[in-house]
């Protein structure tokens, strides 16, 4: 009897295929934890061909989208570290890097102009960082580019402000990490002799912020000694109208500046402030004393051009295509070329016509265009200035016509003292003898509140204005908060006022009355008046004035039509100056002063000037530049300019 029994032999143990896959998976993680753990290691020497070539013998061959701005810069940077990579540490990026990108970032925050972003390359560093570049190409174009965003940057930042000649010229180049601080820090390499010219960096001390004391003193405009009686009203009181305050009671006992003659702000508990002018001032007021221009004749030259380009036939509107900008190589960039010399923006030359590299003199041309076309100028051929160069010649023969018949509406002879408020293209000028003294953005009505035309002349000035709220914005604005939070509109100096002028508690009995006319609303003159802390009266039946706002960004957008029809300015205070100069001892010392507190003070103007506000989608500047705007409330009838 055999004890051999084959039917036991067919179940097979798992037990060897367990232990040798265990032993396959710990080999596969010692692996790949070795792998993880290994750096890849960056030749020193292998990116020089790279930089050299694109830097020195074909600049032409730069590979990346984004252009260097600063190339001769760049060069002698790169020309001292012998064409070596300055912000890596074999493929990833150093500390000093990372400092960097931590402060152009800081520094293009808040900035409304995507010119910042652009000229630092932050765009382009956020699309290719989120890996890290493993490729040696890849790595020398982000070298450059943050060598080339750094220039930019001290550029910006005033680093090279000082004449060259007033301090010991140093090699200095931006490879240096210490105490986690990024620094400039010199290079003691001999001075190459192809490296002479402008220098960009020179030894900076980001510490060191405090201003010379002979730049200081050039600008001691608010401590001039003047002996000026300040108990004397400024204004005369209107009839029947007595005023309750007076505006000596912020100057020393007696009304007159110190002993010393030197003029000393003071807070409105009557306090000295400290640190100069206080944070409202704007400075002092330089006349610009620029050519005003706007004839006519010159419109009607610009005229019969464009009626010539129109019958020419040699238009044809950019095709359509991704943006361009500088560095960009398109066919487009030939037909955008061609399209801007046709315009007087760009002046060709011989063989560069069918070109499709946008090179710095197309830029230029583009920001020439963008900037008389009251666009964003940044040299970004986009959307909008597509938009603007494919404007047609016919289109701007009729625009031309409309701003001709809109001239003739107004005296032929201005004055020789004006203000004009052009509402399409969001400014204000003021000319004195055909020349603009002073000229500042706006803000505009929305297309539903519409900034009127209207020809008047300003009658008053007052600092700390109150604001009497139209009915309109009583009813479907101001009445619904103050029944939300009546405290918070009572801080804000918001009263409603009985037929005998009596101040009174936003109540709900008074508010009713408000809304149905019994009563008036009013927001008493201060920090939070709606009104800011100037405003302008020009008698006109519309009740439009100009005044200051605490909307202060809304300056630097590029378009600018948000207010309910009154006009808001950028630099009030240099307005009152130049207006009121001619009547005494006008300067921004005193309206600073004015502008503190909540009392309210009217200086009537003793000399007439003029107001023209005006609606010119098209007109010609003292430099004989032709401008276009668009026809933000459609009275030109043109819908391709209404953008």
């Amino acid at each position: 009897m055999s004890y051999f029994n084959p039917e036991r032999r067919t179940r097979k143990s798992v037990l060897p295929l367990l232990m040798l896959g265990s032993l396959c998976i710990v080999a596969l993680y010692y692996a790949f934890t070795a792998n993880q753990q290994t750096v890849p290691v960056l030749p020193e020497n292998a990116v020089r061909p790279h930089l050299i070539r694109w830097l020195v013998e074909n600049p032409d061959s730069w590979p990346a989208q984004d252009p260097i701005f600063n190339p001769a810069a760049v060069r002698r940077i790169y020309e001292r570290t012998d064409y070596r990579l300055l912000w890596f540490d074999n493929y990833s990026l150093s500390d000093t890097a990372n400092d960097l990108l931590k402060q152009l970032t800081a520094s293009s925050s808040g900035n409304p102009s995507s010119m910042v972003d652009y000229r630092y390359h932050l765009g382009y560093f956020d699309r290719t960082l989120r890996d890290t570049p493993q490729r040696l190409q890849m790595a020398a174009v982000l070298d450059v580019l943050l060598t080339d965003a750094f220039v930019s940057y001290a550029q910006d930042t005033q680093l090279d402000k000082m004449k060259p000649r007033t301090r010991r010229e140093r090699d200095i180049t931006p490879v240096s990490h210490n105490e986690g601080r990024f620094e400039l820090v010199a290079y003691t390499a001999q001075r190459q002799a192809s490296s002479s010219g402008r220098k960009y960096f020179r030894g900076y001390e980001r510490g060191a912020t405090v201003r010379r004391e002979s730049d200081i003193n050039r600008y001691r405009h608010y401590t001039r000694s003047r002996n000026i009686d300040r108990s004397r009203h400024y204004s005369y009181p209107r009839s029947g109208e007595a005023r309750s305050r007076s505006t000596s009671s912020r100057f020393a006992p007696g009304g007159l500046p110190p002993r010393n003659g030197q003029r000393s702000y003071t807070t409105s508990d009557g306090l000295p402030a400290v640190g100069g002018a206080p944070d409202h001032s704007e400075g002092p007021y330089i006349a610009e004393d620029t050519p005003y221009g706007r004839e006519e004749q010159a419109l009607r030259e610009q005229l019969a051009l464009y009626r010539s380009i129109a019958d020419s036939g040699r238009w044809r509107p950019l095709p359509a295509g991704p943006a361009m900008t500088i560095g960009a190589r398109h066919p487009n960039v030939a037909h955008l070329r061609n399209l801007l010399s046709l315009y007087g923006d760009y002046r060709s030359y011989t063989g560069e016509a069918n070109s499709t590299r946008f090179d710095r003199r197309l830029h230029e041309a583009v920001l020439r265009f963008q900037r008389r076309h009251g666009l964003k100028a940044d040299g970004i051929v986009g959307r909008e200035t597509r938009a603007r160069l494919n404007l047609s010649p016919t289109a701007r023969v009729n625009i031309i016509e409309k701003n001709i018949r809109r001239r003739r509406e107004l005296p032929t002879n201005l004055g020789d003292r004006f203000i004009q408020v052009n509402v399409p293209a969001y400014e204000l000028y003021y000319v004195e003898d055909d020349r603009i003294q002073l000229s500042m953005n706006v803000v505009v009505g929305k297309k539903k509140h519409a900034t009127p035309e209207i020809t008047t002349r300003v009658s008053r000035v007052v600092f700390n204005p109150t604001w009497t709220v139209p009915r309109s914005i009583l009813v479907n604005e101001i009445l619904p908060k103050a029944r939300a939070n009546p405290e918070g509109m009572e801080k804000m100096g918001y009263r409603v006022v009985s037929g005998s002028g009596e101040h009174l508690p936003l109540t709900s009995k008074n508010l009713s009355a408000a809304k149905q006319g019994s009563f008036l609303m009013r927001q008493l003159g201060g920090e939070d008046n709606i009104l800011g802390r100037v405003k302008f009266e020009i008698p006109n039946t519309d009740d439009i004035y100009l005044h200051d706002t605490r909307a202060r960004s809304l300056f630097s957008l590029t378009e600018r039509g948000y207010s309910h029809g009154c006009i808001r300015l950028e630099k009030p205070r240099h307005l009152a100056e130049a207006l009121l100069r001619p009547q005494g001892d006008w300067d921004q010392w005193r309206i600073n002063q004015l502008t503190v507190g909540d009392e309210t003070t009217e200086v009537n103007m003793k000399r007439n000037v003029k107001v023209y506000i005006t609606y010119w989608t098209a007109w010609v500047d003292g430099q004989g530049q032709l401008h276009f705007r668009p026809d933000i409330y459609g009275k030109d009838g043109l819908a391709a300019n209404q953008f």
